[in-house]
Parts: structure tokens; C-alpha cells; sequence
């Protein structure tokens, strides 16, 4: 990615007033976390780029491939310390973002599934990451990861997630130029991180807007190796799935969710970058 083609495009405020474009990263998370750890407040608003990524993780600590030049991966640097019990909406910030970019720059439509992939007709094409950096029990700093399938074809995903994963490429035929992807990401990310930051429950009604789920709409949700099947109830003001099951009202605060139709396939797709 050239940098100085993404700075024409996009004018940082705050977010990326600090840019780092670099070609293959173990982790642009780790990245990011070694800008907080160098810099400390100084880092705050510190974006790191990738074209690909040799170690690449998602949720639950799994791994993800992020093969050089089919896929964004980026990560935001935080010097923030927001409420513990919000703290997962913050992730609802990167996926609107993404959700947005999309529209804008690749003429791709898609919708959030809980609690913040990006999917375009069921099909997973971004996920989102945030980490913590802890001293003790101290929080001192954020890491929001995201990645984006831009140019995979299907044979790019490994066999397990070629039902479930999909890119730009294959929902348009094309793929924006990364600069051009890039500048519409940080431009819809920069407001929506400084709301969330200072209200993470704000996120919610944008991302209402954006819900693949519909009321009453069946669903299978897995979390800690259980599994709960209701009909979807909305997200409660804390992030937190809501589903009708036959034991009454059900609230998850983590986890994941899919159409009860679809389950044994999704289950096992998770996306390629992050999740």
C-alpha cells in the first residue's frame, strides 16, 4: 500500500495522524501494541496497515490467513480506558466502518451478524478484533483489528470456508484499489471510534440498522462449548445477544450466532483475516 496515495485520500484528524504501510507483518495487532508500548499516550489514534499477515489471529484465539495482496488487515492503537461492561461495542465501530467502506468504494452491500462480523449474503468478508493491553488488572490501552477480503477468488479459501467466506472480488467481479479502500475505511472508522469512545453504547443504533437478523428469526447460538437455539429478540444496550428460547428470555454477552438452516456450515466458517 503506498502511504502517501492513502494520505491524499484521506486527511487524519486524529485517527492516523500516525500511518505505518507495510508489506507482510506477523500481526498488525501486535504492531499496534508495540506503538502503546513505546509510545504510550502518544500512540493513541496510531494506524498500522498490512498487505498480508504471517500471523494473523481472530476471536478465541484462532488463527487466520492473510495472504499478501488478497486481503487489508489493519489495527488502530487506543490510549482509552471505556467501561469494562460496553467494552465489546467498541468493535461495532469497526464493523459499521467496514460496512460503509464497502458500500462506498466497492459498490458491495453488506450487514453485520452478532456480535460484529461483516457478511454479504450470508458469506463472511470481514471480521473484527479488539484487544485489551493489561497491566495487572489495569486496562491501559486498546488494539482494534480489522480485516477485509478483497481479492480472493473461492480456490484462495481453504476447503473448511469456502462456503462461508467470500471477498469483493467474488460478490463484484473486482476490487477497489487498497488506497481507495483504505481512505474510505479510516474516513467512516475516525468519527465512529470517537463516539464509541466516549459513549460505546451509541454504536447500537447504527448497527440496528445493520442487523442480519430479523425478529423472530430463528437462531443457534454457541458459546463455551453450549449450545442455545431461540428466535432473535434484538441486542440489548450492552451488546448482549437476546434470543426467546423455550426456557424463557436468554441474554449472551459472547459467542456466536447463526440461522438454525445453516448452522452445521457457518459453525465451522469463520472468516479468513479476523474474526
Amino acid at each position: 500500500m503506498d502511504r502517501d496515495l492513502l494520505l491524499s485520500r484521506y486527511k487524519p484528524r486524529w485517527l492516523g495522524s500516525r500511518l505505518e504501510c507495510h508489506g507482510i507483518l506477523p500481526s498488525t495487532n501486535d504492531r499496534a501494541r508495540q506503538l502503546l508500548d513505546e509510545l504510550g499516550p502518544e500512540a493513541h489514534g496510531a494506524v498500522v496497515f498490512a498487505e498480508g499477515q504471517s500471523a494473523g489471529r481472530g476471536r478465541f484465539g484462532s488463527a487466520w490467513a492473510s495472504p499478501a495482496g488478497l486481503s487489508i488487515s489493519m489495527s488502530a492503537a487506543l490510549w482509552a480506558n471505556p467501561p469494562r461492561d460496553t467494552l465489546p461495542l467498541l468493535t461495532l465501530a469497526g464493523s459499521l466502518a467496514v460496512a460503509s467502506a464497502l458500500s462506498e468504494s466497492a459498490a458491495v452491500e453488506a450487514g453485520l451478524k452478532w456480535p460484529n462480523d461483516v457478511v454479504c449474503r450470508g458469506r463472511k468478508i470481514a471480521g473484527v478484533l479488539l484487544e485489551g493491553r493489561w497491566s495487572g488488572e489495569s486496562l491501559e490501552g486498546l488494539v482494534l483489528g480489522i480485516g477485509v477480503n478483497l481479492r480472493q477468488k473461492k480456490s484462495d479459501f481453504p476447503q473448511e470456508l469456502r462456503d462461508g467466506a467470500t471477498s469483493v472480488l467474488i460478490e463484484r467481479g473486482s476490487a477497489a484499489k487498497d488506497e481507495a479502500f483504505a481512505a474510505s475505511l479510516l474516513a467512516g472508522l475516525e468519527p465512529l471510534l470517537a463516539r464509541g469512545l466516549e459513549d460505546p453504547a451509541a454504536l447500537l443504533r447504527p448497527a440496528a440498522a445493520r442487523w442480519v437478523h430479523v425478529p423472530g428469526e430463528p437462531l443457534c447460538a454457541t458459546f463455551g462449548g453450549r449450545e442455545i437455539r431461540g428466535a432473535f429478540a434484538g441486542v440489548s444496550e450492552d451488546g448482549e445477544l437476546i434470543l426467546e428460547s423455550r426456557e424463557g428470555r436468554v441474554t449472551l454477552r459472547y459467542g456466536e450466532a447463526h440461522g438454525v438452516r445453516d448452522r452445521p456450515r457457518a459453525a465451522r466458517a469463520r472468516g479468513t483475516v479476523k474474526a
